[in-house]
Parts: structure tokens; C-alpha cells; sequence
């Protein structure tokens, strides 16, 4: 008998939480089926999402803790700062190394569903930054499960689904608001039945074959297989490429795991913050050089004096010159306002 579809996989992150609100309020009550859920967060603030849920699911909503059995009619939500997969019928809630640069990320959970549950997989991808998710949706597929992504006109940040939509063969990109009348259809359906539906309104579809594992481990430590020159951004340590179809990543030996784009954004935003510090440690020594040219002065050492000054107006100019540099931006990097501050987009978070 073929499998049936019970466990319903999302990530979100920038934007998605209205995205999410919709699916949830709109899914028919007492569907045989599971939701988990991981939406990007900060550990540093407190989080009402699990509130902010429950006032508008049709399904008791709580966060996931660790070892607990998954039982159909909940949603369980990965806590702050943790890591949420599925391991042997049970929750495993642990901190684990940063992928992607987020913890708790999307592309654990949606790959220990696919190792865990196979076909009876439905993963969906809303609204968010960068690409985490692409790659357990191709393990999602991989496994024979259902891909959904939301649109790029539905979802505030489309980059996260459109990363998702253009590398992985999706079976319906739709807007937030027809996601629970899909899942409804396919919850309990035989995966091959007939009557299922294509869907797709944009971006490549390609076949994709990728090896993924539940846990993802860092590379082993085999001396004929060199790591890049690139260095982790989370640790520092040297990062080895892995083979994958759907999109380049990266993994070090800690286990942080990051794509190519992911990667990309971070060496932007590592040579902003060496300009910025470059800007104040200018500034702090051309002060500095006034101070003891004051001093100088008032010594009567003129010559000693007009050196120092001299040197703090070349630690000036260096220092503008850097400043302008970030006001232009760095190539790859988002741009600034007239004091050099990032200018942020709708729906980014802070």
C-alpha cells in the first residue's frame, strides 16, 4: 500500500510569520497529520511566537522538546537557539553547530523528515533571506515527498522560496493563502494518486539528486581530500566543499554548515565590519597625535609638534577615504545612507 502523507515540514524567516498564520488558520481541523515548524529567530529576545500561533491554529501549538513522540493533531515549533529534527518517531531538540548561519535552521529539519518519514512528506518553503531550506527541499524530493514553495509575488521576502523554487523540481509554488486547501488534498492521499496537481507560476525546474543525511556530519578528516581556502564565518576554521546538485555548500569541521551565497554575504559583511574598525582605529590615533602635538606646543617642541599634527590629519584622511568606501558599498553588500548605515529592506529583521 502506498505511503500517506502525515508530516507537514515548514521554514520560514523574514516575513514568513504572516505567511505561516495563514497556513495555519486556514488548514481544516483533525487532518491525520503533524506540522513542525522552524522559523528563524534570535536567542537574544524573547519569543511569543508559540503564543501568537495558538491564538489563530486550529491545532494545539507548542514548542518542541526533545525525545517527545510526534503525535498527529500538534504543531510543534523549534524553540530559540535550537535545532528541531525527527528521529525515530521522536522530537530531537538540541543546539547543535549553526547552518546557514541560523540555529534553529530549516534545511536539519527538512532532512531528517525526508531520512525519518520519506514519501509521507510535505516540506514547504515561505518567505525569507538567503537559501536555507533548498537543500533538505532537495532531500524532501530526494526521498519522494511534496515540495511546496510560496510564490515570489505572495511571499514579503521572496528570496528564501525563489532559492528553493529555481534549484530543486517543486511541485506546486502557490501563495500562502491556497497552501491548506493543497494540504488537505495530499494529507492522506496515496502518493500516487492520479487526481494530484502540478503547479508552477515561476523560476527553473530541474531534477535534482543530492546525498543528505539526517545529521549532515562535517567531513571527515581525510588527507586526500584538502579543504577549501575559504574559512568558516561562524568558527574560522577551514571549510571543505560538498558535492551537491541543488547549490554549493560548505561545511567545517565543527559542523557549521553554510551555502555559497550564504557564504558570499558573510566575507561582505566581514570586510564592512574590518573597514568600520579600520575607520575608528584611524580616528582614535589621529586624536590621539593631537593630544601629544598639544602637548608638544605647549613645550615648546614645534617641530615635534607639526609632525604629529601631520600624521593625524594623514590618519583623517585615510579614514574618509575607507568611510566613503562603505558609503559607495562593498560589491555584494546592501546599501547605506548618508552615515553609513545599512539601508534595510521591508521585512528585514534587525
Amino acid at each position: 500500500m502506498a505511503s500517506h502523507h502525515d508530516l507537514v515540514v515548514i521554514g520560514a524567516s523574514a516575513g514568513g510569520l504572516p505567511a505561516l498564520v495563514t497556513v495555519l488558520e486556514s488548514l481544516p481541523a483533525e487532518l491525520p497529520m503533524t506540522v513542525l515548524v522552524v522559523v528563524h529567530s534570535s536567542p537574544d529576545r524573547p519569543s511569543g511566537l508559540v503564543d501568537v500561533l495558538n491564538r489563530r491554529s486550529n491545532y494545539p501549538v507548542a514548542y518542541a522538546r526533545d525525545g517527545v513522540k510526534i503525535a498527529q493533531g500538534h504543531v510543534y515549533v523549534a524553540p530559540p537557539d535550537f535545532h528541531l529534527t525527527t528521529e525515530d518517531g521522536h522530537l530531537a531538540v538540541r543546539r547543535g553547530p549553526r547552518e546557514n548561519r541560523f540555529r534553529p535552521a530549516v534545511d536539519p529539519l527538512f532532512r531528517s523528515a525526508a531520512e525519518s518519514h520519506g514519501e509521507r512528506v510535505i516540506a514547504i518553503v515561505l518567505s525569507g533571506y538567503l537559501h536555507d531550506g533548498t537543500h533538505g527541499l532537495a532531500a524532501v524530493k530526494r526521498h519522494g515527498g511534496v515540495a511546496i514553495v510560496q510564490s515570489e509575488a505572495d511571499a514579503l521576502v521572496p528570496e528564501m522560496p525563489a532559492s528553493a523554487a529555481s534549484a530543486v523540481a517543486v511541485d506546486y509554488v502557490i501563495a500562502a493563502s491556497e497552501m491548506a486547501h493543497v494540504i488537505a488534498g495530499l494529507v492522506g492521499k496515496p502518493k500516487h494518486a492520479p487526481s494530484r496537481k502540478r503547479r508552477r507560476t515561476s523560476g527553473k525546474m530541474i531534477g535534482v539528486r543530492s546525498r543528505a543525511s539526517a545529521k549532515d556530519p562535517p567531513p571527515p578528516a581525510d588527507p586526500r581530500r584538502d579543504p577549501t581556502v575559504f574559512t568558516c564565518p561562524d568558527c574560522g576554521g577551514a571549510l571543505w566543499e560538498l558535492e551537491d546538485a541543488a547549490v554549493l555548500r560548505y561545511r567545517c569541521h565543527i559542523g557549521h554548515g553554510i551555502n555559497s551565497d550564504g557564504l558570499a554575504r558573510a566575507q561582505v559583511e566581514n570586510i564592512e565590519e574590518s573597514l568600520s574598525r579600520a575607520i575608528r582605529a584611524l580616528g582614535e590615533h589621529a586624536e590621539l597625535r593631537r593630544r601629544m602635538a598639544l602637548r608638544a606646543h605647549a613645550g615648546g617642541l614645534v617641530a615635534l609638534a607639526s609632525g604629529w599634527e601631520a600624521e593625524a590629519e594623514e590618519s583623517m584622511r585615510r579614514g574618509d577615504e575607507i568611510r566613503a568606501l562603505l558609503q559607495d558599498g562593498i560589491p555584494g553588500s546592501k546599501p547605506r545612507d548618508a552615515r553609513g548605515l545599512q539601508v534595510r529592506e521591508a521585512g528585514e529583521r534587525e
